[in-house]
């Protein structure tokens, strides 16, 4: 199949398998990585779980789902891979964007979803000043604007718009622009109050993607939740330099959840 190109309907998803014992882990990168992301944090459960780490829809060796899917897709498509796959109910560990993708298998999928535990999870609205509001609507009335002038002179401002303003990740998008786009506006309150799984919220103290106080708020929204802040560590270096805090952490919910 070529490069890039999309996928109607449910193909199966490009996944690497760690461990034969336990229950079953399934694991979600974040937004432009693979699941090789996620493999030293997951190699330190291969003793004790069946560990399965996906490479999500467009990245990696997975095809890329329809235009302008959103996390709702991601979802609905990962839950055909699980429900043929032994060993569930699942625990779901998903990073950043694969954090967003857990909400939803927990909110549409629940007798797919045992417990889930985001690492830096996206999907809630950041808090933002007076001034950055105002500067964000002005930079997308230029956006408008500059699409506008091209529709009409055959002009190229907005690509130099994007140039100047897109951030990398969405300059970087290529065939999944529309996605990212749908994605990063996305609020996930929903979903996070109709999930019934517990639920463990691991954020970093320096992380400036998705920082603690998404992790505070998914708490107050979840049901059943813990949130759990790490001192020292950014929205990266959690999954490395972070990863034996991490597999403390989860180590200690999966103890709590086998009294429940």
């Amino acid at each position: 199949m070529p490069e890039g190109q999309a996928v109607m309907g449910v193909s199966p998803w490009y996944s690497v398998k760690e461990g034969a014992d336990g229950g079953s882990l399934i694991w979600l990168h974040g937004w432009g990585m693979e699941h090789s992301s996620l493999a030293r944090l997951a190699s330190l459960f291969k003793a004790t779980h069946t560990n399965t780490l996906y490479d999500q829809p467009g990245f990696g060796n997975t095809p890329r789902l329809e235009d302008g899917a959103g996390t709702e897709c991601y979802a609905d498509t990962l839950a055909t891979q699980l429900e043929a796959m032994p060993g569930g109910p699942h625990i779901i560990i998903g990073h950043s964007f694969g954090g967003r993708v857990a909400v939803q298998m927990a909110a549409r999928h629940p007798a797919l979803v045992k417990a889930i535990v985001l690492i830096g999870g996206a999907g809630l609205r950041r808090r933002r000043s007076l001034f950055f509001k105002v500067k964000a609507f002005c930079l997308k009335m230029i956006g408008r604007t500059a699409h506008l002038i091209d529709s009409f002179l055959g002009t190229s401002l907005r690509a130099a718009y994007v140039e100047r303003f897109g951030s990398a990740d969405y300059k970087n998008a290529g065939a999944l622009r529309p996605t990212f786009v749908r994605v990063v506006n996305e609020d996930l309150t929903a979903p996070a109050k109709a999930s019934r799984c517990p639920a463990l919220l691991i954020y970093g103290s320096d992380d400036t993607e998705a920082p603690p106080e998404i992790g505070r708020r998914f708490e107050n929204l979840m049901p059943i939740a813990r949130f759990v802040e790490v001192q020292g560590f950014d929205h990266w270096d959690i999954l490395s330099r972070g990863a034996y805090q991490c597999e403390a952490l989860i180590r200690t919910f999966f103890e709590d959840l086998k009294d429940e």
